[in-house]
Protein backbone atom coordinates (compact mmCIF):
# COMPACT_ATOMS: atom_id res chain seq x y z
CA UNK A 1 0.00 0.00 0.00
CA UNK A 2 1.55 3.53 -0.67
CA UNK A 3 1.56 6.04 2.06
CA UNK A 4 -0.31 8.46 -0.19
CA UNK A 5 -3.21 6.39 -0.89
CA UNK A 6 -6.34 7.94 0.69
CA UNK A 7 -7.09 5.06 3.44
CA UNK A 8 -3.21 5.04 4.68
CA UNK A 9 -1.97 5.40 7.77
CA UNK A 10 -0.05 8.71 6.68
CA UNK A 11 -3.05 10.29 5.10
CA UNK A 12 -5.35 9.34 7.91
CA UNK A 13 -2.62 10.91 10.48
CA UNK A 14 -2.63 13.85 8.14
CA UNK A 15 -6.48 13.68 8.15
CA UNK A 16 -6.63 13.51 11.88
CA UNK A 17 -4.15 16.72 12.41
CA UNK A 18 -6.12 18.77 9.98
CA UNK A 19 -9.15 17.99 11.96
CA UNK A 20 -7.78 19.26 15.13
CA UNK A 21 -6.28 22.67 13.54
CA UNK A 22 -9.69 23.55 12.09
CA UNK A 23 -11.83 22.53 14.84
CA UNK A 24 -9.65 24.38 17.36
CA UNK A 25 -10.20 27.39 14.24
CA UNK A 26 -13.74 26.69 14.31
CA UNK A 27 -13.92 27.04 18.46
CA UNK A 28 -12.15 30.40 18.63
CA UNK A 29 -13.70 32.15 16.00
CA UNK A 30 -17.38 30.70 17.46
CA UNK A 31 -15.57 32.86 20.79
CA UNK A 32 -15.01 36.03 19.57
CA UNK A 33 -18.46 36.86 20.17
CA UNK A 34 -18.46 36.20 23.98
CA UNK A 35 -21.50 35.39 24.15
CA UNK A 36 -21.18 32.41 21.92
CA UNK A 37 -18.50 30.76 24.26
CA UNK A 38 -20.98 28.20 25.68
CA UNK A 39 -22.39 26.92 22.69
CA UNK A 40 -18.70 27.04 21.20
CA UNK A 41 -17.43 24.80 23.26
CA UNK A 42 -20.01 22.47 24.02
CA UNK A 43 -19.70 21.78 19.89
CA UNK A 44 -15.76 21.73 20.83
CA UNK A 45 -16.11 18.65 23.13
CA UNK A 46 -19.01 17.16 21.59
CA UNK A 47 -17.59 17.34 17.86
CA UNK A 48 -14.27 16.07 19.81
CA UNK A 49 -15.38 13.28 20.90
CA UNK A 50 -17.76 12.31 17.87
CA UNK A 51 -15.51 13.16 15.23
CA UNK A 52 -12.25 13.18 15.95
CA UNK A 53 -12.23 10.26 18.80
CA UNK A 54 -14.80 8.25 17.44
CA UNK A 55 -14.70 8.91 13.40
CA UNK A 56 -17.86 8.97 13.55
CA UNK A 57 -19.23 12.02 11.37
CA UNK A 58 -17.52 15.38 9.40
CA UNK A 59 -15.87 18.34 11.62
CA UNK A 60 -17.84 21.36 10.25
CA UNK A 61 -21.21 19.84 9.74
CA UNK A 62 -20.94 17.64 13.43
CA UNK A 63 -20.03 20.90 15.44
CA UNK A 64 -22.41 23.49 14.05
CA UNK A 65 -25.18 20.87 14.39
CA UNK A 66 -23.96 20.99 18.03
CA UNK A 67 -23.50 24.41 18.08
CA UNK A 68 -27.38 24.94 16.71
CA UNK A 69 -28.93 22.62 19.24
CA UNK A 70 -27.21 23.55 22.22
CA UNK A 71 -27.24 27.52 21.76
CA UNK A 72 -29.97 28.74 24.24
CA UNK A 73 -28.97 26.34 26.96
CA UNK A 74 -25.65 26.98 26.93
CA UNK A 75 -26.40 30.65 26.41
CA UNK A 76 -27.95 30.41 30.14
CA UNK A 77 -25.36 28.32 31.77
CA UNK A 78 -22.58 30.92 30.07
CA UNK A 79 -24.33 33.99 31.71
CA UNK A 80 -24.61 32.47 35.33
CA UNK A 81 -21.07 30.94 34.79
CA UNK A 82 -19.76 34.68 33.65
CA UNK A 83 -21.75 36.29 36.43
CA UNK A 84 -20.08 34.17 39.21
CA UNK A 85 -16.88 34.45 37.39
CA UNK A 86 -17.24 38.07 37.89
CA UNK A 87 -18.16 37.53 41.24
CA UNK A 88 -15.39 35.83 42.42
CA UNK A 89 -12.97 38.27 41.13
CA UNK A 90 -14.88 40.73 42.77
CA UNK A 91 -14.43 39.15 45.62
CA UNK A 92 -10.56 38.67 45.57
CA UNK A 93 -9.91 41.66 45.39
CA UNK A 94 -11.83 42.34 48.38
CA UNK A 95 -9.65 39.47 49.77
CA UNK A 96 -6.81 41.32 48.82
CA UNK A 97 -7.85 44.46 50.27
CA UNK A 98 -7.90 43.30 54.00
CA UNK A 99 -5.17 44.09 56.47
CA UNK A 100 -5.37 41.37 58.80
CA UNK A 101 -3.34 38.83 57.66
CA UNK A 102 -4.85 35.77 59.35
CA UNK A 103 -8.40 36.53 58.19
CA UNK A 104 -6.82 37.77 54.46
CA UNK A 105 -6.11 34.12 54.28
CA UNK A 106 -9.14 32.47 55.40
CA UNK A 107 -11.05 34.84 53.06
CA UNK A 108 -8.56 34.14 50.32
CA UNK A 109 -8.88 30.25 51.10
CA UNK A 110 -12.86 30.23 51.24
CA UNK A 111 -13.19 32.15 48.24
CA UNK A 112 -10.49 29.90 46.23
CA UNK A 113 -12.57 26.53 46.96
CA UNK A 114 -15.73 28.52 45.81
CA UNK A 115 -14.01 28.95 42.70
CA UNK A 116 -12.75 25.74 42.41
CA UNK A 117 -16.18 24.70 42.79
CA UNK A 118 -17.55 27.18 39.84
CA UNK A 119 -14.95 25.50 37.78
CA UNK A 120 -15.58 22.26 38.59
CA UNK A 121 -18.98 22.75 37.54
CA UNK A 122 -18.53 24.07 34.21
CA UNK A 123 -16.15 21.34 33.58
CA UNK A 124 -19.39 19.28 33.76
CA UNK A 125 -21.90 21.20 32.36
CA UNK A 126 -21.02 21.73 28.96
CA UNK A 127 -20.10 18.30 28.14
CA UNK A 128 -23.32 17.51 29.96
CA UNK A 129 -25.38 19.50 27.56
CA UNK A 130 -23.75 18.37 24.52
CA UNK A 131 -24.76 15.23 25.42
CA UNK A 132 -28.20 15.56 27.88
CA UNK A 133 -31.35 17.60 27.16
CA UNK A 134 -31.50 19.05 30.28
CA UNK A 135 -32.64 22.48 31.12
CA UNK A 136 -30.37 24.78 32.43
CA UNK A 137 -30.65 24.83 36.13
CA UNK A 138 -30.97 21.12 36.00
CA UNK A 139 -27.86 20.94 34.24
CA UNK A 140 -26.09 22.82 36.78
CA UNK A 141 -27.32 21.07 39.75
CA UNK A 142 -26.49 17.58 38.11
CA UNK A 143 -22.97 18.65 37.27
CA UNK A 144 -22.40 20.24 41.32
CA UNK A 145 -23.38 16.45 42.06
CA UNK A 146 -21.02 14.93 39.52
CA UNK A 147 -18.21 17.31 40.65
CA UNK A 148 -18.59 15.53 44.57
CA UNK A 149 -19.16 12.33 43.15
CA UNK A 150 -16.26 12.21 41.13
CA UNK A 151 -14.11 14.20 42.80
CA UNK A 152 -10.66 12.31 41.44
CA UNK A 153 -11.75 12.44 37.76
CA UNK A 154 -13.16 16.30 38.64
CA UNK A 155 -9.60 16.59 39.61
CA UNK A 156 -7.73 15.37 36.71
CA UNK A 157 -10.41 17.70 34.29
CA UNK A 158 -9.70 20.53 36.21
CA UNK A 159 -5.46 20.47 35.88
CA UNK A 160 -6.27 20.16 32.56
CA UNK A 161 -8.02 22.78 31.86
CA UNK A 162 -6.02 24.58 33.64
CA UNK A 163 -2.58 23.19 32.03
CA UNK A 164 -4.12 24.23 28.66
CA UNK A 165 -5.06 27.24 29.79
CA UNK A 166 -1.62 28.37 30.86
CA UNK A 167 -0.19 27.05 28.09
CA UNK A 168 -2.14 28.93 25.28
CA UNK A 169 -1.65 32.36 27.43
CA UNK A 170 1.88 31.78 27.29
CA UNK A 171 2.53 30.12 24.26
CA UNK A 172 -0.38 32.01 21.20
CA UNK A 173 0.58 29.77 19.06
CA UNK A 174 -0.24 26.52 20.88
CA UNK A 175 -4.03 28.14 20.15
CA UNK A 176 -4.30 26.26 16.73
CA UNK A 177 -4.40 22.75 18.33
CA UNK A 178 -4.40 22.72 22.31
CA UNK A 179 -8.27 23.56 22.29
CA UNK A 180 -9.02 20.09 20.66
CA UNK A 181 -5.89 18.00 22.26
CA UNK A 182 -6.90 19.28 25.50
CA UNK A 183 -10.49 18.66 25.03
CA UNK A 184 -9.81 15.03 23.88
CA UNK A 185 -7.43 14.25 26.92
CA UNK A 186 -10.26 15.85 29.21
CA UNK A 187 -12.81 13.65 27.41
CA UNK A 188 -10.66 10.45 28.76
CA UNK A 189 -11.94 10.99 31.96
CA UNK A 190 -15.34 12.65 31.51
CA UNK A 191 -16.37 9.85 28.91
CA UNK A 192 -15.95 7.41 32.12
CA UNK A 193 -18.18 9.50 33.64
CA UNK A 194 -20.75 9.84 31.62
CA UNK A 195 -21.19 6.56 30.37
CA UNK A 196 -22.09 6.03 33.92
CA UNK A 197 -25.13 7.79 33.69
CA UNK A 198 -26.61 6.57 29.87
CA UNK A 199 -29.48 4.92 30.41
CA UNK A 200 -29.27 0.82 29.14
CA UNK A 201 -31.33 1.46 26.18
CA UNK A 202 -29.11 3.74 24.71
CA UNK A 203 -25.91 2.58 25.42
CA UNK A 204 -25.46 1.10 21.67
CA UNK A 205 -24.41 4.64 20.41
CA UNK A 206 -21.57 5.97 19.09
CA UNK A 207 -20.34 7.28 22.18
CA UNK A 208 -20.56 4.25 23.53
CA UNK A 209 -18.18 2.51 21.33
CA UNK A 210 -15.26 1.49 22.51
Amino acid sequence: MSFMEYDSPVMAGIGKVTDILWLSILWFLCCLPVVTIGASTTALYYTSVKAIRKNRGYVTRTFFHAFRMNFFPALGIWVLYLLGILLFYMNFIFAAAIRDESFRFFTTTVYGCLAFAVLSIGCYAFPVLSRCSMKCFEILRFSAGLMVKHFPYTLLMVLTVALCTVVMWYIPLSAFCLPVVGTLLFSVFMEKVLIRYTPETEKSGWYAEQ
